[in-house]
């Protein structure tokens, strides 16, 4: 039979234990959220400018002055340490969990559209209602999954969403850019806690391309180049 100093003691141990793996994890956590919103501008004329101080929890900043062909854009991030019973607790009342999102309003109204979810192709490609009809479903083989777009000529918007898939395909969760939004046209949505710090300025590279490849300029080129 366990004495109850034995016990006690144990049970002391075990919470200095988990107390400083929470620490760790957390002090970890604020360290690569600090240092995306570091790097995010890198190779941009833009500076984070942040809406919600940086934690171990995340952020939420805006770029300033957003990078072309953006009117607005803003980045939240919510990430949960490895020991986190506060991000775990948000998880089961509210169902956020760990995740990057970028959002972008445009300057001009995009001409190609497109939508990817993991693991499903998005509702709104899917139902029969009119300005629906047009959605075509792609396949891509990086993603081991479907697509679908939307426009007269596509071919851009696809090819740099490859490019996307290149390389990050297994931190995406979401890909939506779309033409009937009038505060976000563009949405993307990642997984927060897998990204490198030093690859978030090629992720913001890659989103001004994809989102430029979706306006009319620049299908207007590729036509006249085709």
């Amino acid at each position: 039979m366990i004495s109850p100093e034995l016990f006690g003691g144990t049970v002391i141990l075990l919470l200095v234990l988990l107390g400083g793996g929470w620490l760790a994890t957390t002090v970890q956590s604020r360290r690569h959220n600090q240092g995306m919103t570091e790097h995010f501008a890198a190779g941009l004329r833009s500076r984070m400018v942040l809406a919600q101080t940086v934690s171990s929890h995340g952020f939420v900043a805006q770029l300033v002055p957003p990078p072309e062909p953006f009117h607005q854009i803003e980045v939240r991030c919510r990430t949960m340490a490895a020991i986190d019973p506060v991000g775990l607790f948000l998880y089961w009342v509210r169902g956020q969990d760990d995740h990057l999102t970028v959002r972008g309003q445009l300057r001009e109204r995009p001409v190609a559209e497109l939508l990817w979810e993991r693991g499903r192709i998005p509702e709104r490609a899917l139902t029969g209602r009119a300005h629906t009809t047009l959605w075509q479903r792609r396949y891509s083989e990086l993603l081991a999954s479907e697509y679908a777009v939307r426009g007269a000529d596509t071919g851009a918007i696809e090819h740099v969403f490859v490019d996307l898939q290149a390389r990050f395909g297994g931190l995406l969760r979401r890909v939506s850019l779309v033409a009937d939004r009038e505060e976000w046209q563009l949405e993307v949505v990642l997984k927060s806690s897998e990204l490198r710090t030093a690859d978030t300025p090629a992720l913001m590279i890659t989103l001004c391309s994809l989102a430029r490849a979706a306006l009319p300029h620049v299908i207007r080129s590729s036509a006249i180049l085709g």
